[in-house]
């Protein structure tokens, strides 16, 4: 079967959520709407109180687009900030990164308080 790269929540509101990544297109990660990985489509988010999601603080951490990661290849895909909150990836701040080893290894993107994506292969369905 096929492996191709894909974010996978791991902690937070995007626990269990999926995004798959396409060769040559940019996707934004955040709370708003309008990111294409949207914390406000997230299974956790929408099974919330209209009550409980204004009182949720941690998802406030979560910047509007928090991130954008670019696929130019396998060897070659860039994680890009765009939030003053910033970002982790394998527990080290970053502003940028490009992940050149993505079909050998998954990596952890930290965001927020409590929010965490792994970049990894899964097999296409």
């Amino acid at each position: 079967m096929e492996k191709i790269p894909a974010l996978v929540g791991i902690a937070g509101h995007f626990k269990d959520e999926k995004m798959v990544l396409d060769c040559g297109k940019t996707i934004t990660v955040g709370r708003s709407r309008s990111a294409d990985f949207s914390l406000r489509r997230c299974a956790s988010w929408k099974n919330l109180t209209e009550e409980e999601r204004e009182k949720d603080q941690k998802a406030l951490t979560v910047s509007g687009k928090h991130f954008e990661v670019t696929v130019h290849s396998l060897a070659s895909i860039e994680i890009k900030n765009l939030s003053a909150n910033g970002i982790k990836v394998d527990g080290k701040p970053v502003e940028r990164i490009v992940i050149e080893d993505a079909a050998e290894k998954s990596h952890t993107i930290e965001f927020g308080i409590e929010e965490k994506i792994s970049l990894q292969m899964i097999e296409r369905e």
